[in-house]
Formats: structure tokens, C-alpha cells, sequence
């Protein structure tokens, strides 16, 4: 069993190149079942995933509702049903267990979305002139603009920008795909202020700790690159000091993003494409957001929502 998986964690990064993080991810979830296939006896030493039966992985699924939530539970049966597709596909097995195995339903909730005035507290905030406010400045217009991951953002380098289209183009942070995202106006006008302006001062001012050069557009005060985290906190504490209840991550300003584009008209399949999702049914999600925004401007202006006068007498 454990030569099957090894060689299916090598498919996944020799042709399929998944990152390290998903490779990993896959070989923790195979190893777990295996495992729990061995000190069950399900599976003898010797014996190979051929001998694996759907009521198998039933039961394996029944043993993960009771220790796991149903997402995590779905996951490790999506890992198995790939695993076994691959094994199929290779000649290795002649029937798949996992196929008709049906995940548990997982209920997702609705993404925290800001308000478009929560959004612009945020942006008064950076003191623009410091080169770190011009950062901060960008930084968020960029996140709000471009709907990209915080991963993605710690990418971007000077090389990615296209000012005359403003474009930027994202290094592929989940599918292994490259895409473009649109800098509006204001975004672009912080954006080209930081970088022509104050970033080059941010490295003047770490020159003598001795950095190396970097392309990064986003540097902190060492003159090395922001990193994730970085990010994360540097969003967090300006959703703080702007009074907003929720906590404010860089994620949700990329749900913020998405949802206003939709709640102003924009295609769903163009809203698709700038968040770089595989799949369409990963961007639906926004659409309840509108909805649901939809249904509080209903009831609280539709004239026979509102409470009725008195009547009687």
C-alpha cells in the first residue's frame, strides 16, 4: 500500500505539480487510511488497495464523523476518491471503492463582506506622508482592487505590473495557473506613488542593515520582502483602528471585492476569472452574499414591508 501512495504523491508532483503543502495534505490523509486500514484488519501487511471495498470506506468515513467536522471528513474522502481514480487509471486496480461513496453535506457559510464606507475608513487611515502610509495605502488599495490572495500579494513583484494596461499579472497561487487582475484607478494611482516614490526610499533607509535586492513591491522598513503574515496583521490592525466590529483580513476584503463587483452588475464568470477559481460553483457562493444583501434593502424600503399603521377603531 505504502509503494501505491508514494508513487501517487510523486504523480501529483512530477506531472501535476501541486505545491509541497498539497502534496503533503494528500500523503497525511493516505497514510491516516491506511493506518486505520491495518489496525482494523481490514488489510493485511501484504496486501495491496485491491482488496479495499466500498463498505471499507464507508466505515472509514463513519470512524471520521466521529472524530472529524464534516468539511475535514469530506476532504479525506475527496483525497481518497483522487488517489483511487489515479490507481484506476494507472492499471493498478480494476475497480474504484471510493467512487459511489457519497460525502457528508457540508453547510457553508456566507463570507464576512465589508460595507463600501468601512472599506474607505480603512483607506483615510495610512499617513501618506511616510513612505510606510504610502505602502499601507496601496497595499490596501491593491487588496480591495485586485481580489488577490494574501499569498499572491506577498508575490508580486515590479516585473508583474503593467501600468499602461493596469494589469498585473499573479503568479498562481492555488491550480498552478497565472492570471491577470485589473488595478483600478485609485489603486493604481497609490500603487504607481509608492513604487516611483517611497519605496526606493524604504530601501535607502535599509541600506546600512545591508539587504539584499529584491523585486518585491511590498518591502517592510529592513527593505526585505512582507510576508503573509505580515500582511495579514498589518489588515487586521487597520480594520481595528477604523472600528470595525468583524476582524477585517485580507481575505475578506478579496469577499468584499467579489461581492460588490456582482452587486454592481459584473458577470459571474468574469468575477470567475479575476478570482482565479477552477470552478464556477466556488465563485456562486457571492451570489447568496448579493442576495442576501438584496433582501435587507427589500425589507427595509419596500413600502409593504415596513410596519403597517394601526387600523382598528
Amino acid at each position: 500500500m505504502q509503494k501505491h501512495i508514494d508513487d501517487f504523491l510523486a504523480y501529483l508532483r512530477d506531472v501535476k505539480n501541486h505545491s509541497p503543502h498539497t502534496i503533503r495534505n494528500y500523503g497525511l490523509d493516505l497514510n491516516q487510511f491506511r493506518e486505520w486500514l491495518y489496525n482494523e484488519k481490514h488489510l493485511k501487511p501484504n496486501q495491496g488497495p485491491e482488496k479495499v471495498t466500498y463498505l471499507v470506506v464507508r466505515r472509514y468515513l463513519a470512524h471520521l464523523g466521529s472524530t472529524y467536522e464534516r468539511s475535514s471528513s469530506a476532504r479525506k474522502l475527496s483525497t481518497l476518491k483522487a488517489f483511487w481514480k489515479w490507481l484506476e487509471r494507472d492499471g493498478r486496480v480494476i475497480t474504484n471503492p471510493a467512487a459511489a461513496v457519497i460525502a457528508p453535506k457540508i453547510s457553508r457559510p456566507l463570507p464576512n463582506v465589508l460595507e463600501l464606507r468601512d472599506i474607505e475608513a480603512m483607506l483615510e487611515l495610512p499617513d501618506l506622508t511616510s513612505p510606510i502610509g504610502k505602502r499601507d495605502r496601496a497595499l490596501l488599495e491593491w487588496l480591495y482592487s485586485s481580489g488577490a490572495r494574501v499569498a499572491e500579494t506577498a508575490k508580486l513583484n515590479l516585473e508583474d505590473l503593467d501600468w499602461k494596461k493596469s494589469e498585473a499579472r499573479i503568479e498562481a497561487g492555488k491550480g498552478g495557473k497565472d492570471r491577470l487582475v485589473i488595478m483600478g484607478e485609485p489603486c493604481l494611482k497609490a500603487l504607481r506613488s509608492y513604487v516611483e516614490d517611497w519605496r526606493s526610499e524604504l530601501l535607502k533607509r535599509a541600506k546600512k542593515d545591508g539587504p539584499k535586492p529584491t523585486q518585491s513591491v511590498w518591502i517592510n522598513g529592513r527593505g526585505t520582502t512582507l510576508s503573509p503574515h505580515a500582511i495579514y496583521i498589518l489588515v487586521r490592525d487597520y480594520g481595528r483602528e477604523a472600528g470595525i466590529a468583524e476582524e477585517v483580513t485580507p481575505h475578506v476584503l478579496r469577499h468584499s471585492f467579489a461581492t460588490h463587483l456582482l452587486e454592481g452588475g459584473a458577470d459571474l464568470r468574469v468575477v470567475q476569472e479575476l478570482l482565479g477559481h477552477k470552478t464556477l460553483s466556488a465563485t456562486q457562493i457571492y451570489t447568496r452574499v448579493s442576495t442576501s444583501h438584496l433582501q435587507k434593502v427589500y425589507a427595509a424600503t419596500h413600502p409593504r414591508d415596513r410596519e403597517l399603521p394601526d387600523l382598528k377603531g
